[in-house]
């Protein structure tokens, strides 16, 4: 496996941003060494991480940097008009996803094997959508499977196949049926709002020119990690250390 950026470094993800592994011991999660580099795993094959920097994370990084300069300057949750290319931004992070969690490839084969031969329209399999937000938090998080339910004051749940949140811009992989979660109240990403972009998928990568407000369908919310407010005492995570990566870094200023 080779390194794998998460977002692209061109998105900003490169030297002087720094993350660290989040670790569980003796019941208690903190964090190992603290070091320069990036977000990254060591989750993608040389061929598939070529591919993605070749073809998809210049497109990636074009829609990241426009964002940033746009929602830097007016501070609003309305959509700017940002234009991207969406199915090469789409096939970029999705990939990268897969670079979270070797489990992925064996649950959503299909998708996996779409992506690695390029097809020219992909569909999201059954039980997955890709959302998308804003993030404006220079703290990182980049995780596989991941579970976390409030507790206390009220009850909710987020549950995430892989997700990604670098400023400005935050993505989940999620389920898209509540299935056993049901007893725990709303999911977050529901309750937020965040925007599913699954067809984004659906244009050809020869479209490297669509405007953001037609392809949302209301204004992206602004979100913080769920774990990352002052709340974080009302939340019950659920991990495995063979299942789940967790990086989670900073963004300098």
């Amino acid at each position: 496996m080779t390194k794998a950026h998460v977002p692209p470094q061109a998105a900003g993800n490169r030297e002087r941003v720094v993350s660290a592994n989040v670790r569980l011991r003796d019941r208690v999660l903190g964090h190992g060494r603290f070091a320069q580099g990036g977000m990254w795993f060591h989750g993608l094959c040389s061929d598939c991480n070529s591919m993605a920097g070749v073809h998809y994370d210049a497109a990636y990084a074009d829609f990241s940097n426009a964002m940033l300069a746009r929602v830097n300057l007016h501070q609003r949750l309305h959509l700017p008009p940002v234009r991207l290319a969406p199915a090469r931004v789409a096939r970029s992070i999705l990939i990268g996803m897969f670079a979270t969690s070797p489990h992925l490839r064996v649950m959503f084969r299909g998708l996996a094997e779409d992506l690695l031969n390029r097809r020219e329209r992909i569909r999201m399999p059954d039980g997955a959508n890709l959302r998308l937000a804003v993030c404006l938090d220079r703290r990182t998080r980049l995780a596989g499977m991941y579970n976390a339910v409030r507790a206390i004051s009220y009850t909710e749940h987020y549950d995430v196949f892989s997700e990604v949140y670098f400023r400005p811009l935050a993505w989940t992989l999620t389920p898209s049926d509540r299935g056993p979660a049901q007893h725990a109240g709303q999911s977050v990403v529901e309750r937020q709002g965040w925007a599913v972009v699954d067809h984004w998928l659906q244009y050809g990568e020869d479209r490297t020119s669509a405007d953001l407000r037609s392809l949302c369908r209301a204004p992206l919310p602004s979100v913080l990690h769920p774990l990352n407010g002052h709340d974080r005492d009302e939340w019950m995570e659920f991990m495995s250390d063979r299942v789940t990566a967790i990086l989670e870094g900073r963004i300098p200023a």
